[in-house]
């Protein structure tokens, strides 16, 4: 590495409003990247693997120069870090503990418009966390996973000034809770005082949710909202049927995977949920039903829709038959922008809303429904 690292910290200088570890990782980063050739290419490789594949650019070759600047001033915006070479251009927001709104990446986007004539340019999020990520954004990735790539960039290395410089740097990462999560999550540990009474005032915005009339094809009960099976939100139970679930509709959230065993999925972000449940009666039966197999097909071809993802647990192994159709997004993409509780019920409703319409269109719910309880009336009978 040709550069002296101190020098380039001694141009570093923080801003005010700005958190500082920010800038001065940016900078230590900068200048990893800017002095080893091995570690550029492996980033930047697994950057534009986080970027849809529509909009990934031509990564430089390797007789092509990459400069890598920060803190580059532009009208209205200062990079924190940029990345260029002939034909493209990388314009990278950094994050560590400060939130990123829509309006700062827009900002950016514009910037990558015009301001790079001959050049494609895409905008890049790095942060603590993925729920700082943003839609807005061309790709998105953690600080755990420059950790990662780093880390395993450092077991092939043989000059020990490389060694020595990137090691200090995963211990600068690793002493600030952006590696990979510990038992003790950093994170956690730094948002517990704000978020230990989340599922109290979850609860408080769904329990009027829960005695509303939904635009559902037939009566429903709504039930809740409880904590149990790890989640927590409110039920709809079609009215007067043979079964409590036949099925029934969770409007919600999982706190802890373990007992539907989604345990592995959305490890660090909450997911507004609503999962279509079926009494243990049913659980040889729904699986080879037409109009089960027909909602389905239909959810994975019309999403993602407004937000909305489907995920069929019965595809997985082992799978949980009590619980097997999600629909699913992040919680705090819908409570973007609200402040107070009822403009959060208000965008709860909105997204439960349009998950429902997916599940009515053409009928496929009603006629799920309609089968299904005229199955468990024989079973019942029975």
């Amino acid at each position: 590495m040709d550069d002296s690292l101190l020098v380039s910290l001694r141009r570093y200088r923080p801003r005010e409003g700005r958190d500082s570890l920010e800038d001065y990782i940016t900078e230590i980063f900068a200048w990893l990247l800017r002095n080893s050739r091995e570690v550029a290419d492996t980033f930047l490789e697994t950057v534009m693997a986080r970027v849809p594949e529509a909009d990934r650019i031509a990564l430089p070759n390797a007789d092509q120069d990459i400069t890598w600047d920060t803190q580059t001033p532009y009208p209205g915006a200062r990079l924190d870090m940029l990345a260029q070479w002939p034909g493209g251009a990388l314009l990278f927001e950094h994050k560590v503990h400060a939130p990123l709104s829509a309006e700062q990446v827009n900002k950016y986007r514009d910037l990558a418009a015009s301001e790079f004539p001959g050049r494609a340019a895409r905008v890049i999020v790095v942060s603590a966390n993925t729920g700082q990520h943003r839609p807005e954004a061309h790709g998105c990735l953690c600080w755990e996973d420059v950790y990662e790539l780093l880390r395993e960039r450092h077991e092939t290395l043989t000059a020990p000034t490389d060694q020595f410089h990137i090691a200090s740097f995963l211990a600068l990462l690793k002493h600030e809770g952006l590696h990979p999560a510990a038992p003790i999550s950093h994170q956690a540990v730094a948002f517990y005082p704000l978020a230990w009474r989340f599922p109290e005032q979850l609860a408080a915005a769904l329990t009027p949710l829960a005695r509303e009339e939904w635009p559902l094809m037939e009566r429903y009960e709504g039930r809740g909202p409880t904590t149990r099976w790890g989640r927590l939100g409110f039920e709809l139970i079609p009215a007067g049927g043979p079964l409590n679930w036949m099925p029934g509709l969770f409007v919600g959230v999982i706190l802890d995977g373990r007992d539907h065993l989604v345990h592995k999925r959305h490890t660090d972000q909450v997911m507004l949920n609503v999962i279509l449940d079926f009494s243990v009666k049913l659980h040889d039966l729904y699986p080879g039903l037409s109009t089960y197999q027909r909602l389905v097909h239909q959810l994975q071809e019309r999403t993602p829709h407004k937000g909305w993802r489907f995920y069929d647990h019965l595809e997985d192994s082992p799978a949980n038959r009590h619980h097997p159709l999600y629909l699913e997004t992040p919680l705090l993409e819908v409570l973007r922008g609200t402040t107070t509780m009822e403009e959060q019920r208000d965008a709860i409703r909105r997204a439960v809303r349009d998950a429902i319409d997916l599940l009515q269109q053409d009928n496929a719910l009603k006629a799920l429904t309609d089968e299904v309880r005229q199955k468990a009336a024989l079973l019942t009978e029975a």
